[in-house]
């Protein structure tokens, strides 16, 4: 006899655990470049990460006449985030000086 079970809850895509880490330990007001799978948001503000609702707020547009605009996402969407030079690690420094 076989048993089937059913999980009626929608499954949540998981976050990274890598992702999880640097979102926590950017700091609030960096900017940065943040990559999804359906947009870029270039030179945004990071303005922080609530990690209960993996739900990232970010400043966007901030150039533009009308200013900015504030954007949350899920942070499950984010597929990469450019980080300033500044923050860095040393390796991830030597190897785009190698590409270039």
């Amino acid at each position: 006899m076989y048993r089937v079970f059913f999980e009626r809850r929608p499954t949540r895509p998981r976050l990274s655990r890598a992702l999880h880490d640097q979102l926590t330990a950017l700091p609030p007001n960096t900017e940065v470049n943040v990559h999804t799978v359906k947009e870029t948001y270039y030179n945004a503000v990071f303005l922080g990460f609530e990690p209960q609702t993996n739900t990232v707020s970010l400043l966007v547009d901030r150039f533009y006449e009308e200013g900015g605009r504030t954007l949350a996402i899920n942070a499950a969407a984010i597929t990469s985030i450019d980080l300033p030079a500044s923050m860095r690690s040393d390796s991830q420094k030597q190897l785009e000086d190698e590409e270039e």
